[in-house]
């Protein structure tokens, strides 16, 4: 099972990228960083799009840097639009976030960046475990139904 996360962030801020995705080696994520995500060549917005609507979890990296970005304001704003579930880290307090994900509670990365890199992590798996668990759970009600299916249908022969 796949768990897709969508950064987004400012080229300027692509050293705390790497950190977050340092954070999630060895584990099942799959992260659309643009920066490595795209190659030269292919249509930029047209793979941010498509990754924000197929990613589980929005994840924006928030700082002056991003403020002054307008991707970065798009890319929150189709998620929002989406209804995406949206994780903001605030590298920044000279940034406070903007409209769209100003009521969200934010990890501060800014305080302690060991910590809130830590409890991002812990956010991140316990959103992939609980799509784990779902689609196990949908796994086991298709079983059950086709299992009765069939113990109908040997019924419905053997009448």
């Amino acid at each position: 099972m796949s768990f897709n996360i969508f950064v987004s962030y400012s080229t300027d801020d692509i050293s705390e990228v790497e950190k977050l995705k340092l954070q999630l080696e060895g584990t099942p994520i799959k992260l659309f960083i643009a920066e490595y995500s795209i190659s030269p060549g292919e249509n930029l917005t047209g793979k941010i799009i498509r990754a924000i609507k197929e990613c589980d979890l929005f994840v924006v990296l928030w700082s002056k840097r991003a403020e002054s970005s307008g991707w970065v304001s798009q890319e929150i704003g189709h998620a929002n639009a989406l209804s995406k579930h949206i994780l903001p880290l605030v590298l920044s307090k000279e940034a406070p976030p903007p409209g769209f994900i100003k009521n969200l509670k934010y990890l501060p990365v800014h305080q302690d960046p060991e910590r809130a890199l830590n409890k991002a992590r812990e956010i991140i798996m316990a959103a992939y475990d609980r799509k784990q668990k779902l689609l196990q759970e949908q796994k086991e009600r298709d079983s059950l139904a086709l299992l009765g299916l069939g113990a109908f249908l040997l019924w419905a022969f053997n009448k």
